[in-house]
């Protein structure tokens, strides 16, 4: 039998396949109800009846070190992820996406440019936000498929066979320490995305990171940077291949700033060793719009543009958010999830003009933007409150980028950005 532990999003997507395969899964989770779980369950604790499990499928936000999964450790009972699961049945090709930042955007871009040539070949879906978990793309899959998938770090923790034929880490930064031990224990999950690809499959590699460019990897690796010398390379304005030919420009994104010439970068990369050509790339990348909660335009006329970039949930997201959209009044805060601040309080001192604090963040930030003589910044008990000192701000650019996690005030990063959109449509009268 079939154990899976948490019946979240992925959760309960792995226990439909698990019943499809003909299995009847037995579902332990926390916070459900028993009549909302439509398999064999127990809820509110997780007990020794998963012990007697022959295979454990763990959702993504469980922690490994949980005691019931220390002692299935000890039985040897497998444990694996939901997207390790999955990748057992899907048909065709993978291609994964991971990495602190760009991940998303990443993902969905190569989903868009590849999506004109190959129609309803390619898919999306894993970690990616709105997406649909890989255990949900099983049964569309065919042989000539290609899946594209965002993975999470926490995923990447439980793979055993997860096989993709192009994978790449957009880069590596200070994120959820407060899941994994060191940034040392958060780059290792982040590799096993390479762990089992061979001489035929493609990774992708930054080379601008010092980190990332020094492996050596039995996959063929292509590289990307924003200083030349590279498959695809930053010239002025202009994105070239090797051989100098011109792939895209900046202007053709969807908002300017280094992150996003990353992000194409990749998803061109990908696109051509697929075989898609230089045209359809560019023409493509013309088309695409983002996606919800990262940088996405909610209001835009002459004398105000307003973000919704909630998504932005650590300090280098934020700094290069912040990159993208200076000059603007910033709504930030949250529950950190690294120590240090700093780059927050740099990046707000050199880029922003005004600055509204949000959630359990904000004495700590008030006290470092006043060390920093940075005195243009405001505090909020509410979204609604935030939005309002924003408007009252006279700028004429308007984010809200966190730079943390939502869990103090919101369920997740979604429900923060759409209460941050209806917020501001209602109070702009936008209908």
């Amino acid at each position: 039998m079939i154990g899976v532990i948490g019946f979240g999003r992925s959760g309960k997507a792995v226990a439909k396949l698990i019943e499809k395969l003909g299995e009847t899964p037995f579902v332990s989770d926390l916070t459900h109800k028993p009549s909302e779980i439509p398999y064999p369950n127990e809820t509110g604790k997780h007990t020794d009846k998963l012990l007697q499990m022959d295979l454990l499928v763990v959702s993504p936000g469980v922690s490994p070190n949980i005691p019931i999964l220390l002692k299935a450790k000890e039985k040897k009972i497998p444990i694996i992820g939901e997207i390790e699961f999955a990748s057992r049945y899907i048909k065709g090709k993978i291609i994964a996406i991971t990495g602190t930042n760009g991940k998303t955007t990443t993902a969905a871009l190569t989903h868009h440019i590849l999506k004109g040539p190959l129609k309803e070949r390619v898919l999306l879906g894993g970690n990616i936000y709105p997406g649909k978990p890989l255990s949900s793309l099983v049964e569309k899959t065919k042989e000539d498929s290609i899946t594209v998938i965002e993975v999470s770090s926490y995923q990447l923790e439980r793979i055993e066979k997860f096989h993709p034929w192009i994978a790449t880490i957009t880069n590596i930064s200070p994120d959820h320490l407060d899941r994994h031990s060191s940034l040392e224990e958060y780059l290792k999950a982040k590799l096993n995305i390479f762990k089992n690809q061979r001489k035929e499959d493609y990774s992708i590699l930054n080379k601008d990171d010092k980190i990332l460019s020094s492996l050596k990897l039995s996959s063929k690796t292509l590289y990307f940077s924003l200083k030349g010398n590279a498959d695809i390379y930053l010239n002025g304005s202009s994105i070239k291949d090797r051989e100098g030919g011109e792939i895209f420009k900046e202007e053709d994104l969807f908002i300017k700033g280094e992150a996003f010439i990353e992000d194409g970068m990749i998803a061109s990369l990908i696109a051509s060793i697929i075989g898609v050509n230089k045209k359809e790339i560019r023409k493509r990348i013309k088309t695409f719009k983002g996606v919800p909660h990262r940088m996405e335009t909610v209001v835009k006329r002459k004398d105000l543009w307003i973000i919704n970039n909630s998504m932005c949930t650590n300090p280098i997201a934020f700094v290069k958010s912040l990159q993208s959209f200076p000059a603007s009044c910033v709504i930030v805060g949250g529950r950190m999830k690294v120590k240090d601040i700093n780059p927050i309080i740099f990046a707000i001192k050199n880029l922003a003009k005004f600055v509204v604090l949000i959630g359990e963040s904000t004495p700590e930030m008030e006290k470092a933007l006043k060390r920093a003589k940075f005195n243009n910044f405001s505090s909020a008990s509410s979204m609604k409150e935030a939005i309002e000192k924003a408007l009252n701000s006279n700028c004429e650019k308007i984010i809200l980028s966190p730079g943390a996690s939502s869990f103090d005030w919101f369920k997740d990063f979604a429900e923060r950005g759409n209460i941050f959109k209806k917020e501001v449509k209602r109070l702009l009268c936008i209908k």
